[in-house]
């Protein structure tokens, strides 16, 4: 059985955390005035990915596991697999025993709009019966419910790997539901909007440079949740 020692090795941002003003960093002009401030800087980004990545590998390792299947959940986590992905195959280069990494992709959604539904849609992008008897890892972008993890997590199972575990770069803090705790996280966060790093709002945001990382997007204004408003500002301004 996997360690789950790593399960609260994380950092986090308190809620009366206001973030790092906009004015530091480049942004794209379209999006400045739905931006509130940057909550957490590319570096730091990349540089606890890296720990998280060695971690997984050490864990790993422990079992004397030498292959990872990571499954990232699209379209949010490609980023965060992506970046994970490559950090793994580093680390694993430089250990006396070589672990195989692969990815494979699965789409899921519960948003519609800025609400969370009750029902998760699941689109494998590849034949599910590869990861039988398989160590499976799930990369994801932000835990907010819980919800479309814990339906993934249940849907790979069906398929009877020998282990699953999740890695998720955030997580926000939410009292009001009991959530999902994944086995790696990057950081703990306040209950807000969150975009940046391909983390999206109705698709709008997911192109924001990688180099400005994870932002923080207030509901300070009604037309943030008009669709039509915001594709009017961004595209035609």
């Amino acid at each position: 059985m996997l360690s789950t020692r790593h399960q609260n090795d994380f950092i986090v941002f308190d809620d009366n955390f206001k973030g790092y003003s906009t004015k530091y960093f480049n942004l794209p002009r379209h999006y400045e005035k739905y931006i509130e401030s940057i909550m957490i800087p590319n570096g730091m980004v990349i540089d606890r990915l890296h720990k998280m990545a060695y971690d997984i590998i050490t864990d790993y390792e422990l079992i004397d596991v030498n292959e990872i299947y990571i499954i990232c959940l699209l379209k949010g986590g490609f980023q965060f697999a992506a970046d994970l992905f490559n950090k793994l195959q580093l680390y694993s280069c430089t250990r006396p025993k070589y672990t195989t990494i692969s990815i494979d992709f699965i789409s899921a959604s519960t948003y519609i709009n800025d609400s969370i539904g009750h029902d998760t849609k699941i689109n494998p992008c590849t034949d599910m019966e590869r990861f039988r008897n398989k160590n499976v890892l799930i990369a994801e972008d932000l835990v907010d419910t819980g919800t479309s993890l814990t339906n993934v997590e249940k849907y790979i199972r069906r398929y009877n790997p020998t282990s699953i575990r999740t890695a998720c770069l955030l997580v926000k803090r939410r009292p009001d539901c009991p959530g999902y705790q994944p086995d790696y996280v990057g950081f703990e966060v306040p209950n807000r909007f969150i975009v940046g790093y391909a983390i999206d709002y109705n698709n709008y945001f997911r192109d924001l440079p990688v180099s400005n990382s994870i932002l923080s997007l207030l509901c300070v204004c009604n037309e943030m949740h008009n669709e039509r408003s915001i594709h009017n500002r961004v595209y035609t301004n």
